[in-house]
C-alpha cells in the first residue's frame, strides 16, 4: 500500500511539473490578454456607473444615470438606427454577393484562381486605404463617379456630403471591402460538399436549381453561421470606415455606435457615458452571437 501511494504521488508530481511548464509558455500571452482585454472590459463596467471625464482623479459614482440618459439621447438613437442599418445591409448584401461570387468561381470558369485572388484584394487592404480610395471616387469635385455623371450630362452628386444618402454609400464601401471574405468562406464550404451527392442527384434527374436548393444551401449551413456572426459583429463594431470617410457627418447622418463612443469619451470628455454605450454594445454583440449560434445549431440538427 505504501509503495502504491508513493508511486501515485510521483505520478501526480510529474503531471503537475509537466502542466506547469505548459502554463509558463502560455503566461506571456495570458498576461497580454488580461491587461489589454479582460481588465479594460471590467473597468468599463465600473466607469459606466460614474461621471468620470477620463482625465481627472475625481470619480463620482452616479449609478445607472448614464444608462437612463442614453435612452433619452437622440444622438444615441440615431447612432443605434444607423448601426442596425449597417447590420441589415451588410448581412443581406455581403452574403448574397459573397455566395453568388463563390458559386460563380466554383464553376468551370477559365482563370478562376486568378479571379479569386483579385476578388480578395480589398480584404487585405487597410480600412484607411479603402476609405481614401472611395472618398476620392465619391468626391463632389472631380470625383470618379461625378466625372462619369458629367459625361452623361448629369449634375454632380455629393455622395458622402448629402445627409440623406451618405450612410448608404459608406455602407456600400464596407460591403465592397468585405464581400470577398464571405466569398472565401463559402468557397471553402462548397469544396467540402462531397461530389457523390451531386452525382446521385443528377442520376435522379435533379435540375441545377433543385441541387442548389436541396443540397448546396443546406450543406452550407456552417458557412452561413460563420458569415452571419462575423457580418453582424463587424457591422455593430464599424468605426474606421465611418470615421475616416465622414467622421459621423454630415451632422450626425452617418453616426454609428462606435463613433458615438469615441465622440463622447474623447471629444466631449464624458468617459463614463462613453463606457456605458460600450457596455450596451458589448451586450448587443453577445446577445446576437448567442441567438445566431442557437438558430443555426438548431437548423443544422434538423438538416
Amino acid at each position: 500500500m505504501i509503495w502504491i501511494w508513493q508511486r501515485k504521488r510521483q505520478i501526480n508530481k510529474s503531471f503537475w511539473r509537466r502542466e506547469s511548464s505548459y502554463l509558463l509558455f502560455l503566461l506571456p500571452a495570458l498576461l497580454v490578454y488580461v491587461v489589454f482585454s479582460i481588465y479594460p472590459m471590467f473597468s468599463s463596467f465600473y466607469y459606466s456607473l460614474t461621471n468620470w471625464d477620463g482625465f481627472s482623479a475625481n470619480v463620482r459614482v452616479i449609478g445607472f444615470g448614464n444608462y437612463i440618459y442614453m435612452f433619452k439621447d437622440p444622438g444615441f438613437r440615431k447612432a443605434l438606427s444607423n448601426t442596425f442599418l449597417f447590420v441589415l445591409m451588410d448581412v443581406v448584401l455581403q452574403n448574397v454577393l459573397g455566395l453568388g461570387t463563390a458559386l460563380l468561381l466554383e464553376t468551370k470558369l477559365r482563370g478562376r484562381n486568378i479571379m479569386r485572388g483579385l476578388f480578395f484584394v480589398p480584404v487585405v487592404l487597410p480600412s484607411i486605404v479603402v476609405s481614401y480610395i472611395w472618398t476620392y471616387i465619391y468626391g463632389y469635385n472631380k470625383g470618379v463617379l461625378n466625372l462619369f455623371l458629367e459625361k452623361l450630362h448629369m449634375g454632380p452628386v455629393d455622395f458622402i456630403g448629402d445627409s440623406g444618402i451618405a450612410i448608404y454609400f459608406v455602407i456600400l464601401t464596407g460591403i465592397w471591402q468585405w464581400m470577398s471574405y464571405r466569398m472565401v468562406i463559402y468557397v471553402s464550404g462548397l469544396q467540402s460538399i462531397p461530389s457523390d451527392i451531386y452525382e446521385a442527384a443528377e442520376i435522379d434527374g435533379a435540375r441545377p436549381f433543385q441541387k442548389l436548393k436541396n443540397i448546396t444551401l443546406p450543406m452550407l449551413a456552417p458557412a452561413f453561421k460563420i458569415n452571419m456572426i462575423l457580418c453582424m459583429i463587424g457591422a455593430l463594431k464599424q468605426f474606421d470606415l465611418v470615421y475616416t470617410m465622414t467622421q459621423g457627418g454630415p451632422g450626425y447622418a452617418t453616426e454609428v455606435i462606435a463613433t458615438k463612443i469615441f465622440r463622447e469619451a474623447f471629444d466631449y470628455s464624458d468617459y463614463g457615458y462613453g463606457c456605458a454605450i460600450g457596455v450596451v454594445l458589448f451586450l448587443m454583440i453577445m446577445l446576437i452571437t448567442v441567438v445566431t449560434n442557437w438558430f443555426f445549431d438548431k437548423r443544422e440538427v434538423e438538416i
